[in-house]
């Protein structure tokens, strides 16, 4: 009866007779035994397995297949070199759930074979077995227990068999799952085991005569050249790249660790290098989810930033909707016919009827023009308010030196009113539209003239401070000041702080202001304190 080996456990502890058990099932699976049957073979070795780590010495199991004949087994032997039989005890049940058993001595060796018996063998071929055992091989560990047994039982075979003859020098390296090969000081390829053509489908002839071309990705190819192109520094020890391999029966490329390293003689001459191919895919697929991972993070996060900034400004657009909406309402025409109306027959009644009428319909006629001029002119703030984003925004260079000192040209008639200074100091030139410039500094410059405090001439300051893209602009006095609590009400429409018989107002100006400083993609704040005088402070960036 022949056997193939597919694959060694050595029995030292409770660690290898997990392995033990899981290497049982997975040959059982690959054999195409149902779960359940799968468990009674694992089962079985692990039995005797276990008594042999428990009682005997140098234990090892060997899971193998039946070649040559009608019926075939997967088999498990378990060798031990304490030949005990009365210390089996887990081999009476063990007998019970496979197919037959044998047992041998030889010297101090004992071996126990378990067979069991695989129902579906027409398929079971030479090339069948050859890739159960590099499935084995190339199946990752199941724990870092067995990564690093792996480790130590592969170098331990390479120490041992690196002494041997060349012949034993060739069956090692065929039987390493990497590739393994030497090159001459031309880079020409003199040796490589079966793995570099199980792998690419080429052998070392093809593969000097094209230079690796066709197996390397073209986008390695010229790192991975340089280790067989060139000769490497003298001094240097070992040589690595990372390359990507075209499979042959897939076509496509896996990634490799490529390495190599110079064999000198006792003199320090160059003999050829020795090389080797390490699959590390998974490695590299490993770090490409977490890299990808963490860019769909960022991702996510700048969608959600962008959902915030999104969601504000439809807040920001919906609040400007229904602010325009109730404006265009207020303000429409039929609101400014009847006030025109009103103002030329109150006009009218007092030039022709005024020596009429007693004084206390003269005072009446007196309110009632009053009135009509504060509804013009609050019918005006409003449609102001409204089309500073109704019209079209036409950004261009402002000198805003010039720009001031028209609006305070302006306003000289209430400045020698009230023997008012107005000092406007070095300002920039920015990206602005004109016309909103303009209306934004006659409202804070007229704010500063009314709310003068009645025993100090007002003084006014109007002056900048550059800082990269972004400028400030103070508008400062020495007026009445107010309570820095009220700031919040101060930029809302209609809110006022003092009453209207004092200073007039419609409560527009300073929310136009604000308006107007969020189209140039600016800010407005105010400092102040009561008695004190108050600073307004603009942001706004010198391009747009």
């Amino acid at each position: 009866m022949k056997t193939q080996e597919i694959i060694r456990v050595t029995l030292q502890n409770e660690m290898d007779l997990i392995l033990a058990h899981k290497r049982s099932m997975r040959l059982g699976e690959l054999a195409g035994l149902s779960l359940s049957a799968q468990t009674t073979f694992a089962t079985a070795v692990s039995e005797v397995a276990r008594n042999t780590i428990d009682h005997g010495k140098n234990g090892c199991l060997v899971l193998s297949v039946t070649t040559g004949q009608k019926e075939k087994y997967i088999i498990a032997r378990i060798n031990d070199d304490e030949p005990q039989l009365q210390k089996y005890e887990g081999l009476e049940y063990a007998k019970r759930l496979v197919s037959k058993y044998n047992i041998s001595t030889s010297g101090n060796e004992t071996s126990i074979e378990l067979y069991y018996y695989i129902p579906l063998s027409d398929k079971l071929d030479a090339r069948r077995i050859d890739s159960w055992r590099l499935q084995f091989r190339e199946e990752p560990a199941l724990s870092p227990y067995e990564e690093i047994k792996r480790k130590n039982e592969q170098l331990q075979d390479l120490a041992q068999k690196l002494k041997e003859s060349e012949q034993q020098y060739k069956t090692l390296t065929n039987a390493l799952p990497l590739i393994i090969f030497t090159l001459s000081e031309a880079g020409n390829l003199v040796y490589a085991n079966e793995w570099l053509r199980r792998f690419t489908g080429a052998g070392i002839a093809e593969l000097n005569e094209t230079r690796w071309r066709g197996v390397v990705h073209p986008e390695d190819y010229d790192s991975f050249a340089l280790l067989i192109n060139h000769n490497p520094p003298l001094g240097a020890a070992t040589i690595k790249t990372q390359c990507r391999l075209r499979h042959r029966s897939e076509d496509e490329y896996y990634w490799h660790l490529a390495s190599i390293s110079p064999l000198r003689d006792e003199e320090g001459r160059l003999q050829y290098w020795i090389g080797y191919l390490v699959d590390i895919n998974a490695q590299k697929m490993m770090e490409t989810t977490l890299r990808n991972n963490e860019e769909l993070k960022e991702t996510q996060q700048q969608l959600r930033e962008h959902q915030d900034a999104l969601e504000t400004n439809i807040s920001n657009l919906n609040r400007s909707n229904r602010e325009l909406q109730e404006f265009a309402y207020v303000a429409s025409h039929d609101l400014q016919e009847p006030t025109r109306k009103i103002s030329f027959y109150s006009d009218y009644l007092l030039n022709k009827y005024e020596g009429q009428l007693d004084p206390k319909g003269r005072d009446y006629l007196g309110h009632m023009q009053r009135a009509a001029r504060r509804m013009r002119t609050l019918i005006n703030d409003l449609l102001a308010f409204a089309q500073v984003e109704r019209e079209g925004i036409t950004f261009k260079p402002v000198n805003l030196n010039e720009l001031v000192q028209q609006v305070v040209q302006g306003l000289e008639l209430p400045i020698a009113e009230k023997h008012a200074a107005v000092e406007v100091a070095d300002l920039p030139t920015i990206d602005a539209d004109p016309g909103r410039m303009h209306q934004l500094f006659q409202n804070l410059l007229s704010n500063s003239l009314k709310y003068a405090r009645e025993d100090l001439p007002p003084q006014v300051r109007v002056y900048a401070e550059v800082d990269g893209d972004q400028c400030t602009i103070c508008v400062a006095d020495n007026g009445i000041g107010f309570d820095e609590k009220y700031l919040p009400q101060m930029f809302a429409l209609f809110q006022r702080l003092h009453s209207g018989k004092k200073y007039e107002g419609t409560g527009l100006g300073l929310a136009i202001c604000q308006k107007i400083v969020a189209v140039h993609h600016g800010s407005i704040r105010a400092q102040s304190q009561v008695g004190e005088g108050a600073t307004f402070i603009l942001t706004l960036p010198l391009h747009q």
